[in-house]
């Protein structure tokens, strides 16, 4: 999809991308940085002190995205909770693409497709495979053609910083970091039956929206990469569904989340000249 294309037929009948953000969003916008974090789920107070952060859309008109800007350093990011799925995640990212940001950073869990990863551990994607339906409306000049099993990137420079700050916060941290190949696909309860072809597609863990987070950052013209934490571990018998995740594991991924992610968010943003 090219992203003008998109423009000219969103701003069809006189709307405008001020009027279009404002109503899908809740919020103006210039109220959106150059730097944002896009979570599925999360909410900044898992990452970051909610007391340091400016709630500006509670939930937004369209999509009910819930918006924070927050002090990161020496400047703001703006942070939005979008909810689960790899659609909602695409919509927010090209309408993000009306603004003036710049970098997004995505932030959410990832399920472990390798015996390797313990839950807690850092991943960051070296790409993410379509298993997703949405992608293939951001496929460039398919004509909504099947695009499973195409690989989607981050922007190269944006990984190398973040794989660069990573690294060095889990090492100071004793934490461990991953490199990732991740499976997006578009259900957790189905995708148990799976795994091994997954697995066969080249890929260490599994997620729901990165593929389209990738492409349509792409699409929108904005430096995209993907800061990942291990939740759960099939090859482990750890699933989202089971009790076999211990209070060590559950306290470790707490103290990960909370302390070692927000260092990482921090100099990624400040630290490193996009």
């Amino acid at each position: 999809m090219e992203y003008g294309s998109f423009l000219t037929y969103i701003t069809e009948n006189g709307n405008t991308t001020e009027k279009i953000f404002e109503r899908a969003f809740g919020i103006p916008k210039e109220k959106i940085c150059e730097n944002a974090v896009i979570s599925p789920g999360w909410n900044p107070g898992r990452v970051f002190g909610m007391d340091r952060g400016e709630k500006i859309a509670k939930s937004s008109p369209l999509f009910g995205f819930k918006v924070w800007n927050i002090p990161c350093g020496n400047s703001k990011i703006t942070y939005v909770k979008t909810g689960y799925g790899a659609s909602v995640v695409l919509d927010a990212v090209l309408l993000l693409g009306m603004t003036e940001c710049k970098n997004i950073l995505f932030l959410s869990s990832v399920g472990a497709l390798s015996e390797k990863f313990g839950i807690g551990d850092i991943l960051i994607p070296r790409y993410c495979v379509c298993g997703d339906g949405a992608s293939r409306y951001i496929s460039s000049e398919r004509d909504l053609a099947d695009v499973f099993g195409e690989k989607t990137y981050p922007n190269s420079g944006a990984f190398k910083r973040l794989a660069a700050v990573t690294e060095n916060c889990c090492r100071s941290a004793s934490v461990k970091c991953h490199f990732g190949e991740t499976f997006c696909a578009d259900t957790i309860a189905a995708q148990g039956g799976y795994i091994e072809k997954m697995i066969k597609h080249g890929c260490n863990s599994v997620d729901m929206e990165s593929a389209a987070f990738f492409g349509s950052a792409k699409a929108a013209g904005i430096s995209a990469a993907a800061l990942m934490q291990v939740s759960d571990n099939v090859l482990l018998k750890k699933s989202l569904f089971s009790d076999n995740i211990c209070e060590e594991e559950k306290a470790y991924r707490r103290y990960v989340r909370a302390e070692v992610l927000p260092e990482i968010i921090k100099k990624y943003f400040n630290e490193v000249v996009f």
